[in-house]
């Protein structure tokens, strides 16, 4: 296929774009700066394309077959809340309607873990992780969604659910979560705080996400067939800690249910859905990061 990948010289979008190459799809990587694989790999085209623009999205959607969304706004706090909330909401909607408009049906859109609320006032305010109602937390666990950044991706959500019901279309948001790359795996087996109780990773249940493993997910949903829109937690099979899943949230969530069982290490965020119908599974572990 031919597919836009908006964002992609970002952190996520190279990875994306390496693996869409590797699975011989034609690749035009929509962004404000040009990253080196543009540059080196003529499989890969480059429109300079800034995606709050509705004119500049068409333009960059022409004769594609599939869109890879990941250009936004990234975290909460580094501009403001007005901005973060205008680019990530109308560069959604122009993706959606641009797709719309041409006829593309296979669309997957970079959402996040922030979608449920539940990491960032930890990271902002210093509130104390938030509660889930029962681990191992699902697609349907509701949002308890504060800051700008959770605010659009939850809403990015909803958009992607009103697009759905207008026509036969296939619409993946992808819940990633702490994207980290080779060397963070490397970094943080060697150095990293493997009991940390507090703060941003425990409010985000401390999952995390191989971008290799992301990438995959990106390319599976497209090559894939079903219809409708879907949500998907996309992380590790396992947690940040060195110690059972089950006796952290002992400490931290002492009143929290468990649905299911889960495995010692087992990630508190639920994969079995993008298992049943992307056919995905991560592949990488940061516990095996010294032997990469």
């Amino acid at each position: 296929m031919k597919v836009l990948v908006t964002g992609g010289s970002g952190r996520a979008g190279k990875y994306v774009i390496k693996e869409l190459v590797k699975r011989n799809h034609q690749v035009i990587n929509g962004d404000i700066i040009e990253s080196h694989q543009s540059l080196e790999n003529s499989e890969v085209k480059f429109k300079k394309i800034n995606f709050t623009d509705y004119g500049e999205t068409i333009f960059a959607t022409e004769d594609c077959e599939a869109i890879i969304h990941l250009a936004a706004i990234p975290s909460p706090g580094t501009i403001p809340n007005e901005e973060i909330f205008r680019v990530n909401m109308i560069s959604t909607f122009n993706v959606l309607q641009a797709a719309e408009e041409k006829g593309i049906e296979k669309i997957v859109l970079a959402s996040s873990v922030n979608a449920l609320g539940a990491g960032w006032p930890a990271s902002l305010w210093g509130e104390p992780p938030i509660a889930p109602k029962y681990f191992p937390i699902d697609e349907k666990h509701p949002t308890r969604n504060k800051d700008v950044y959770s605010l659009t991706k939850w809403l990015g959500e909803e958009m992607a659910e009103s697009f759905a019901r207008k026509r036969t279309v296939q619409i993946s948001s992808m819940r990633f979560h702490a994207l980290w790359d080779e060397k963070t795996s490397k970094d943080f087996l060697k150095n990293g705080n493997k009991r940390n109780m507090t703060g941003h990773a425990a409010a985000g249940f401390w999952a995390w996400t191989d971008r290799r493993d992301a990438a995959t997910a990106c390319v599976m949903s497209i090559e894939g067939n079903w219809t409708g829109h879907e949500v998907f937690f996309i992380n590790g099979k396992d947690t940040i800690l060195d110690i059972p899943s089950k006796d952290a949230t002992s400490e931290l969530f002492p009143n929290v249910p468990y649905k299911k069982e889960i495995e010692k290490f087992g990630t508190l965020l639920d994969i079995t859905k993008s298992k049943e119908i992307l056919g995905w599974e991560p592949q990488f572990s940061w516990r095996d990061s010294a032997d990469w």
